[in-house]
């Protein structure tokens, strides 16, 4: 990480010492290396940058809570600008919708279908060695052998050559509007039951991506889209950048990293991959269990510079989360799955997406049977009864859309009904 060459203190620490003394902050300028340092690069080094939020209340509390300035008024393209330009003769280029390190995301339109469609386009520096592409060709395919309802799909790859003779290689992905769960932490904070819904749909992604023979290794909140969906939100799994594949045969040619080198978001790595050592499932799994750490807490595991992290990965035991954020009324049973899924040892971990996902719905209906316990049932004629049965004899015929559609109206026509609601949310959103 970039460290201050006056003091030698990171970003982000120089933003929390200033505002710990209340003095006179330029904080365009500090916040945007907060934002530089907790992803890693320096501005210097990085061919996309973001404007700084103009807010200054609204800088200190999200600089406050770790992130730096994360959520942009405006992207601002630093090199090549193709918005406006047309790929392979048929996307259209808009706007940039979202970056990393490698690549731009833009919204664009496919003109032989008359659609609408992201495009990830890769800089033209992570895509000029055999190995990069290698890497590129990887991802694509990794991706289309995933299908599932909790996993972006990705429709084509591409390459186009540029005046210069650089090669331009983009991947196609349907263009889904929502906000990243990183999004929705800095929004305020998330009822534990909704934490707990949004991540056993991420864990059903994570299931098949495993089911499919791969390791997504990269798993984290700003991988992560929240948007609508026919049965209320709707959660996707977005990049497959450093995805790897674990089955003999899945690719035409598997390669693996070599042991000793770290891949993945600092925060995010489990205690072996921060090792370089060989990993499984488990490290997808551990990545999982600190998102809904932070879903829960609003903070991560642990914070810090790179060094501080790293050690406390792999020596230090995670803070509680009900001792972190109190006020979230998280559940003791929920704290003992997070504490689980972030075990230093992967043997002490679940064994499976599908493991995980369970121990969290058996968290849900414990809760709603201590609830149910304590309430009052409804007579017949409250309301809401109608539609609650409607939601009840839906979910008897497997017509599990409609199950969830009713018992959600149920709710808001009466929130005696919002049980009912928490069980619907366990079932499956598809018929």
């Amino acid at each position: 990480m970039p460290l201050d060459s006056r003091r030698g203190l990171s970003p982000i620490h120089l933003v929390r010492t200033k505002l710990a003394t209340k003095k006179p902050c330029t904080c365009a300028k500090l916040s945007t290396l907060c934002f530089y340092h907790y992803n890693g690069q320096h501005p210097s080094h990085r061919r996309v940058t973001q404007t700084a939020t103009t807010d200054p209340k609204e800088r200190r509390r999200k600089a406050l809570l770790g992130w730096g300035v994360t959520s942009p008024g405006r992207w601002s393209i630093q090199g090549p600008d193709l918005r406006g330009q047309v790929l392979a003769s048929r996307y259209l280029l808009e706007r940039v919708v979202g970056l990393g390190g490698t690549a731009s995301v833009y919204a664009a339109v496919d003109k032989h279908l008359r659609r609408r469609v992201a495009v990830k386009v890769l800089h033209p520096e992570h895509a000029r060695s055999d190995e990069q592409r290698r890497r590129i060709r990887q991802e694509a395919q990794l991706a289309a052998c995933v299908e599932h309802m909790n996993v972006a799909t990705l429709l084509d790859l591409g390459a186009e050559e540029r005046p210069g003779g650089e090669r331009l290689f983009f991947l196609i992905m349907p263009l889904l509007e929502g906000r990243t769960l990183r999004e929705l932490v800095l929004s305020g904070p998330i009822p534990w039951t909704r934490a707990v819904t949004l991540v056993r749909q991420l864990l059903a992604g994570v299931a098949a991506i495993h089911h499919a023979g791969a390791l997504h290794r990269d798993l984290k909140s700003g991988n992560c889209l929240v948007g609508p969906g026919e049965s209320g939100k709707h959660l996707w799994i977005l990049d497959f950048g450093l995805a790897k594949a674990v089955v003999s045969g899945l690719l035409s040619r598997t390669h693996r990293s070599s042991e000793g080198s770290i891949v993945g978001t600092l925060p995010y790595l489990s205690p072996e991959q921060a090792r370089g050592l060989p990993l499984d499932v488990r490290s997808d799994l551990y990545a999982v269990g600190v998102i809904l750490f932070e879903l829960l807490t609003r903070h991560l595991p642990f914070l810090g510079s790179d060094y501080d992290v790293l050690t406390a990965i792999v020596n230090e035991p995670p803070p509680s989360p009900c001792e972190l954020a109190p006020q979230a009324g998280i559940p003791a049973a929920l704290e003992a799955v997070v504490m689980r899924a972030l075990a230093k040892e992967p043997t002490m971990r679940f064994e499976s997406a599908t493991d995980f996902s369970a121990a969290l719905a058996a968290v849900l209906i414990g809760e709603v049977e201590a609830e149910s316990a304590s309430v009052q049932l409804c007579s017949p004629s409250h309301a809401g009864c109608a539609e609650a049965e409607a939601s009840l004899a839906a979910w008897s015929s497997f017509e599990y859309k409609r199950a969830h559609r009713m018992a959600k109206l149920a709710m808001r026509i009466n929130r005696a009904w919002s049980p009912l609601a928490l069980l619907m949310s366990l079932v499956p959103e598809e018929d």
